[in-house]
């Protein structure tokens, strides 16, 4: 099932800066917008990855807000 992430990408001097909305330590950057964008997806697989490993690996509690 694939999950809707926001980015927002922001030029910061030479380059494009992605930061993903809902995942904040997701982020990339590049020489245009697109490949800001590529990078920054590509972070928040990796983030996503890296935080279903954590929540399968410790004793988390999971609450509902």
């Amino acid at each position: 099932m694939a999950t809707k992430y926001s980015i927002h990408v922001k030029k910061d001097g030479k380059f494009y800066v992605g930061y993903c909305i809902e995942i904040p330590q997701a982020r990339g950057q590049g020489n245009t917008r697109a490949e800001a964008i590529a990078d920054t997806k590509e972070a928040i697989k990796i983030c996503k990855s890296y935080l279903s490993s954590k929540r399968k690996s410790t004793k988390a509690v999971t609450v509902t807000i």
